[in-house]
């Protein structure tokens, strides 16, 4: 019996057919398969589109770093006279000569986008200033470039004048400059013989020149930047410079009886 009973189950199970995996179940693992693929790819790519946002980013700052680091260092040459020891007081009462490089367009307390000043280049100092020794910055409207002036006929700056392009247009797009100067007076009047300055009534234009002052410019100066490529990419500098040429302004009252 019991051998009949073990004969009747191998055949049984000789006749089972096989099992396997179905079609429904090799149509989930596929779709788990590409879910799983898809996620992953979308997590990859992703992470390289935030690290190329991140390099156009800080290549973005980098260049308005660079560009503002030009800016500065011209602009602290501002006023720069090769005489300036004639710009000073002498014991033998001498009105002291007047800075020809002096002044900024646009003037201290005003916003503009376009910034004039000038410096001397002379060799020997002539006290003239010439167009080689105009500069400045300006955003061109058209080619959205910050430029660097050359030469100009006038302290304003202008469209006849010769720029050169600080940032590149194809990567780089100034999409706002602006700058504001400020100054600072510091009185002179405690440095004077006569430390008092006259009534209005009896100076006259004296009171136009008294206290004696010393004026010192302050740039400050804003870009907004997007890359030329993406621009979705902006960034924004603010920065500051403090001119070191000051301006005399002024003079010393006179001695009564002088």
């Amino acid at each position: 019996m019991t051998c009949t009973r073990i004969a009747m189950a191998r055949s049984t199970a000789l006749r089972r057919p096989d099992t396997g995996l179905g079609l429904i179940e090799i149509m989930v693992a596929l779709a788990l398969g590409l879910f799983l693929i898809g996620s992953g790819a979308t997590l990859v790519l992703g992470q390289l589109g935030d690290q190329r946002q991140l390099l156009l980013e800080s290549r973005l700052r980098q260049d308005l770093r660079a560009v503002a680091d030009l800016i500065l260092r011209d602009l602290k040459r501002a006023g720069h006279w090769g005489a300036a020891q004639d710009g000073l007081w002498h014991p033998d009462g001498g009105a002291p000569a007047v800075n020809p490089y002096a002044g900024t367009s646009p003037p201290a307390g005003a916003t503009a986008t376009s910034l004039g000043y000038a410096y001397s280049r002379d060799p020997r100092e002539d006290h003239a200033v010439a167009s080689t020794e105009r500069f400045g910055i300006r955003l061109n409207a058209n080619t959205r470039a910050l430029e660097l002036r050359l030469a100009g006929a006038a302290l304003l700056p202008a469209t006849g004048d010769q720029w050169q392009a600080l940032t590149d247009p194809a990567l780089v797009r100034i999409t706002r400059w602006q700058v504001t100067v400020q100054d600072r007076r510091v009185d002179l009047l405690g440095h004077c013989a006569v430390p008092t300055c006259p009534p209005d009534s009896a100076a006259g234009t004296a009171a136009a020149t008294c206290p004696p002052r010393l004026l010192q410019h302050l740039a400050l100066i804003e870009l907004d930047a997007a890359d030329a490529r993406d621009p979705r990419v902006r960034t924004h500098l603010s920065t500051r410079v403090r001119l070191r040429n000051d301006v005399l302004q002024g003079a010393c009252p006179a001695a009564s009886g002088s």
